[in-house]
């Protein structure tokens, strides 16, 4: 088979190319335009090229402070995550970004955030935690406001380990920091206590222990009324046969009643409960299942909104009846 190439005359070669120069150069000064074009406040990463144009404003950072709302997660595995990541996971959620951790004292950065949040978790696979669920929770009514979550749990930590001194109380306080120089730092969710458990020592010295962190995390990030939410150990903790010894129980009941008394006697802080949850597994009996997680998120959140409420009637000015 022929195939016929026509020749261009050198008159029609010329116009390509003056055509060719023309679009090039249009496209140079394009660019050029919008290089020199101011820029707000922008994420570090971009959106993730699977989403929609018209959701590709979704993970920008407010220009305004006031409208980026900045969570701390601390804790150890329930708060990072003990059960089993499922597909669509990893898809990032609108409207919420994490930090990604500044490993060696490098410049942490904001990413769209999806699962898994926390960086630092044994079991890579059992990454999926309550985070995620209270940020949707909280966003729900608070439109134009942007969450970034900065996930700093540990799992298997126990509290001696997370506190002022150590390095994970460091990298938390850091990044926090950093968060704060975009956005406002809202409060921090702290979700630990299962490792206190082992030994009645560790069990006697949590409440004082924690006590201080929460003094600690305030002074070193600069609010002595920052709100702190502690979670409940499961209800099912200390029922499966791993955990189920009768001093193990009692020292499990013990951390269940300091975690519970913390708002009767530190200011500003919060409670939420574990009832109703389930395991992940049915012999551990540590972690909670998926379903669970995302109740508890939803429930971190509720408690936020109830000692936000509560701290605002706190400020209105008195009136005398008439």
């Amino acid at each position: 088979m022929r195939i016929r190439i026509r020749r261009l005359s050198k008159l029609t070669l010329v116009g390509v190319i003056a055509v060719c120069s023309v679009s090039c150069q249009a496209e140079t000064n394009d660019v050029a335009a919008n290089n020199m074009k101011p820029k707000g406040r922008q994420i570090v990463a971009s959106a993730p090229a699977t989403q929609e144009k018209d959701n590709s404003d979704s993970w920008k950072i407010p220009s305004d402070k006031k409208n980026f709302h900045v969570f701390l997660l601390m804790g150890q595995s329930n708060m990072s995550g003990g059960v089993n990541i499922a597909a669509g996971d990893t898809k990032p959620v609108p409207r919420v970004l994490k930090m990604r951790l500044g490993y060696k004292k490098k410049t942490p950065k904001w990413v769209p955030a999806a699962h898994p949040l926390h960086p630092r978790r044994p079991n890579k696979k059992k990454r999926f935690g309550p985070g995620m669920s209270f940020a949707q929770a909280y966003l729900a009514d608070k439109p134009g406001v942007v969450v970034g979550l900065v996930p700093m749990a540990w799992g298997g930590r126990g509290i001696a380990q997370l506190d002022k001194g150590s390095g994970i109380y460091s990298d938390a306080i850091r990044h926090a920091k950093v968060a704060m120089q975009a956005g406002t730092l809202k409060g921090v969710l702290w979700h630990q206590g299962e490792s206190d458990t082992v030994t009645q020592e560790k069990a006697d010295a949590y409440e004082k222990k924690l006590h201080r962190l929460i003094k600690d995390v305030r002074k070193d990030l600069g609010d002595a009324k920052l709100p702190f939410i502690v979670g409940n150990l499961a209800e099912f903790y200390g029922t499966g046969k791993d955990h189920n010894a009768p001093d193990r129980v009692a020292r499990i009941s013990k951390i269940r009643g300091i975690l519970r008394s913390l708002p009767d006697k530190i200011p500003h802080t919060g409670f939420v409960e574990s009832t109703g949850c389930s395991p992940a597994t049915a012999r551990a009996k540590v972690h909670f299942n998926r379903k669970s997680c995302i109740l508890l998120g939803k429930r971190y959140a509720k408690v936020y909104a109830d000692m936000t409420t509560k701290a605002n009637k706190n400020k209105e000015p008195h009136r005398n009846n008439p």
